[in-house]
């Protein structure tokens, strides 16, 4: 009995501990308000007026405060501060409060009630509109209404003040609306006076994205061994899966992995229901994540895997094969890999207490009933991935689909004979598949009633030259499936979408709506060809769909699983758990987040910096060196990758994901910088090379960053979580990295809200600027012998500091343990290590821009 009361009380022993220092942050954070408000521009009430909405405290002792602004007793949502305090002191502040809060304040009293705002918010989304019935009230101004055929849930109500970019701050009704074919989680704010909708914010992340053109399919055999948890639990499970790092099927062989869970993040296994050892299920199923089909699209839980009672879940992909036939092998996958995501991001600070996914949180820390719900072979969509974060305690879903892959000759003009040929083509991933039968019919351009006439977004006049035809329409201002279903509607046969841009064709993606033809999108150029070859005669044209060899499951694809599942790391991370409103501003990073996070978890030993990373490369059929689903890969490479920030203002580059690609290349140049300068790790769950440097400190960038960051927040969150780690050793690499990308010290960010008033700079802060400007610059070369060291360590440089530099030795910890001067004019010294216990270190010389770091083990004695 005493035995087993100790695991109790250790755990009651910490949440005391996190408790009272949350507390203390409290009492830190109000002083330091009262202290610095009129340098802030607050008033003394916006210092005192606000909640917490979160908190959490990390292995560091630095505890993460997020707070809201309250006026006249509600919420005033946009209007959050992000704090992180250590040892009583604030070290951290990501502003977003507003100034003169109380002033600025319309009325407190609604001009309309919640059931109205309900119904004006319905109209505005395309919703059915419904009188909504009252389910619960605990005041007038906190209500709960049925769904009502708008929300497959209950839709809360909750007046409150919305924060607008503008400053201006508006009574509103706080919706939260699951639309009930579940491709919508709107969180929406209502203005309580017009019934106009005033933020929209869905908590379902779409990655149905613009892709760029690569060709044809290649299985590189350098497969990397999965990196490895400590000892696991004693569970016995096994997983036919392919184990991180490998990407894709592509990317190296289907094997059985056996106990693969860790036993700090899940310390009963992936199988636990109750946080008693043993497991509760034999199926993909447990307290970190459900995974199991729904390929009717009911949001249901569909059939999962069987893996008896030795857990052994192995079966077969064997392609081709219809999606259908691998059914139990895609399953086994998604839920092995968003078990690893779990596991991995617990070590790097995302646990129970910062708002992870869980069903159980075992240290009472934090909002638990909110495991992942992850959804196979989902039947809403095609070339398309999802993932809804609602607030801790509201569970994630992630939705993975089929992809249809590119091809180059699904569609063929047969006349006239000068322009005939194949033409490559993107299918939309709405609608049926291209039949296997071929569909020739004339082509017929599309003509509407107002300019631009060939768009198909207005009333359409040649109905009766398109009727038995496929339609050639131009990609205009309205959606594809707006366009689509209105030629539908006229009787087109099938639809073929001219690009209004330059370059490759898109994905187009968009719910189906009832759309029962197919459509594809070619270039501009091409569709220029066809448009001047139908200004002499007829062109007729032939559309055929090669079956499922045309078709990728994105189950296995596990960047695009890991790039869902950071949608919910990044979201839950940025302003806190509780508020999942804060990654929807036009210059927001999430999606390159998540990139970011993919690529971390798929690196192989052999990679290099300049290697190319496409995203999505399995999925779109394309070599593993191909393009992706980006405007270009991800490699260090400028003649692979030549991006940086200024290319955010550009209308070529997408919002989201255009501008999360900017963010994510500019991540990766930092990760390998880290690298460069630490040596990379392949064990992710406690390495302790460059990579896992970089990761925790992206991790912490992003609890440090405010809600609706830009890029300059980002930047200096990561610079700030590397005071908080190393005491700052590494700001110059981060800077170099930074400003090789254009995000340099003189970068400016402007209006977060805005993605068309970035200014870039190249240049580094005054004590960066000497002796390196770009992060490709020639470092020094730091050599340690030996490594491991006992007693003594020689460090020397290939070429000295023209000036005083000082060395400085930190533990893993990142607390500095040595500090000495490096004259001027040397290249080696001789370091006495007798005070140091074995342990691994980080020793740097830094004079201004002259960072040099390298990685020391002090061996036992």
């Amino acid at each position: 009995m005493i035995r087993s009361a100790r695991p109790l009380l250790l755990t009651l022993m910490l949440l005391f501990s996190i408790l009272t220092m949350a507390q203390d942050a409290r009492t830190v954070v109000r002083q330091w308000l009262e202290q610095h408000h009129s340098s802030l521009g607050l008033t003394e009430k916006d210092a005192t007026d606000w909640t917490v909405t979160s908190s959490s405290t990390d292995k560091k002792s630095v505890t993460y405060l997020y707070i809201r602004q309250v006026v006249q007793g509600l919420p005033v949502h946009g209007a959050e501060a992000s704090f992180a305090v250590r040892a009583g002191a604030v070290v951290s502040f990501g502003n977003r409060l507003i100034a003169d809060a109380q002033t600025r304040a319309t009325s407190p009293s609604p001009g309309i009630h919640a059931t109205d705002a309900i119904k004006a918010a319905a109209a505005q989304l395309g919703l059915p509109v419904a009188e909504p019935g009252l389910r619960y009230g605990s005041s007038a101004t906190d209500l709960l209404f049925d769904g009502s055929g708008i929300s497959r849930d209950p839709i809360p109500a909750q007046l409150i003040y919305q924060a607008l970019p503008d400053g201006s701050i508006m009574l509103a009704w706080d919706l939260t609306i699951r639309t009930t074919d579940g491709r919508h989680w709107w969180h929406v704010a209502v203005d309580a006076h017009t019934g106009d909708i005033l933020r929209t914010n869905d908590y379902t992340t779409h990655c149905a994205v613009p892709f760029p053109t690569g060709r044809g399919y290649r299985a590189l055999d350098d497969l990397a061994l999965p990196s490895s948890p400590l000892a696991p639990p004693p569970d016995g499970s096994s997983y036919r899966v392919f184990p991180f790092p490998t990407e894709s099927p592509s990317h190296g062989p289907h094997v059985l992995v056996t106990d693969p869970a860790d036993p700090e993040a899940s310390p009963f296994g992936w199988h636990d229901l109750n946080g008693v050892e043993g497991s509760e299920t034999s199926t993909t199923r447990g307290n970190n994540v459900f995974a199991y089909e729904d390929m009717d699209n009911n949001d249901a839980p569909g059939a999962s895997p069987e893996g008896g009672g030795s857990l052994t879940f192995d079966f077969p992909y064997q392609p081709p094969q219809e999606p259908q036939d691998y059914l139990d092998a895609a399953i086994t996958n998604l839920f092995y890999s968003c078990n690893v995501l779990h596991d991995v991001w617990y070590h790097y600070g995302f646990d129970e207490e910062s708002g992870n996914f869980q069903d159980l949180n075992a240290t009472g820390l934090g909002l638990d009933g909110d495991g992942v719900i992850a959804e196979a072979q989902d039947g809403g969509g095609m070339n398309n991935a999802n993932f809804s974060t609602p607030p801790d305690g509201g569970q994630g879903r992630m939705q993975m689909y089929i992809w249809r892959a590119e091809n180059d000759s699904l569609l063929v003009i047969n006349t006239p004979q000068s322009i005939a040929g194949a033409y490559f083509c993107s299918l939309a991933g709405f609608g049926p598949a291209l039949p296997e039968t071929p569909l020739t019919a004339g082509i017929v351009l599309v003509e509407d009633d107002q300019d631009p006439n060939n768009d198909g977004c207005e009333t359409i006049t040649n109905g009766a030259d398109i009727e038995g035809n496929i339609a050639l329409v131009d990609r205009g201002q309205c959606t594809f499936v707006t366009k689509v279903l209105a030629l539908q509607q006229e009787g087109a046969l099938a639809v073929i979408v001219v690009n209004n841009v330059p370059g490759e064709p898109v994905a187009m993606g968009g719910d189906d709506d009832g759309i029962n033809i197919p459509a594809v999108m070619i270039s501009q150029a091409d569709g220029a060809t066809i448009k001047e070859a139908l200004l002499n005669g007829a062109v007729s044209g032939t559309l055929q769909g090669t079956g499922m060899e045309d078709l990728f499951d994105s189950d296995l694809d596990n960047g695009i699983i890991a790039h869902e599942y950071g949608h919910g790391v990044s979201i839950r991370l940025t302003g806190g758990a509780g508020n999942s409103d804060c990654l929807s501003n036009a210059e927001q990073m999430g999606e390159g987040w998540s990139d970011w996070m993919a690529m971390m978890m798929t690196m192989r030993p052999g990679d290099a910096a300049t290697t190319s990373r496409g995203m999505g490369t399995f999925v779109r059929d394309q070599a593993n060196d191909g393009i992706g689903i980006r405007p270009a890969p991800y490699s260090t490479d400028p003649a692979i990758n030549n991006y940086t920030y200024a290319a955010t203002n550009d209308d070529a580059i997408s919002e989201p994901h255009g501008i999360g690609f900017i963010w994510a290349t500019m991540l990766w140049d930092l990760n390998w910088a880290f690298i460069d300068t630490y040596g990379v790790d392949a064990d992710l769950y406690n390495g302790t090379g460059g990579n896992n440097m970089a990761i925790q400190l992206m991790m912490d960038g992003l609890k440090l960053q405010p809600c609706s960051p830009g890029f300059v927040d980002g930047r200096d969150a990561i610079l700030r979580a590397d005071t908080l780690n190393y005491g700052g050793a590494n700001a110059c690499l981060i800077w170099n990295a930074f400003a090789h990308r254009g995000l340099g010290y003189s970068a400016d960010q402007g209006d977060p809200y805005s993605r068309y008033d970035q200014t870039e700079a190249f240049d580094l802060p005054p004590g960066c600027s000497v002796g390196i400007n770009t992060v490709s610059a020639r470092r020094p070369v730091p050599v340690l012998v030996p490594n491991p060291a006992n007693d003594h360590v020689t460090m020397s440089l290939d070429r000295a500091p023209d000036q005083t530099a000082i060395l400085r030795i930190h533990d893993g910890a990142g607390r500095m343990v040595r500090s000495l001067p490096w004259p001027a004019g040397t290249v080696r010294m001789e370091l006495d290590l007798g005070d140091l216990a074995p342990a691994c270190y980080t020793i740097g010389v830094d004079a201004g821009g002259y960072p040099v770091r390298a990685r020391l083990v002090v061996s036992g004695r």
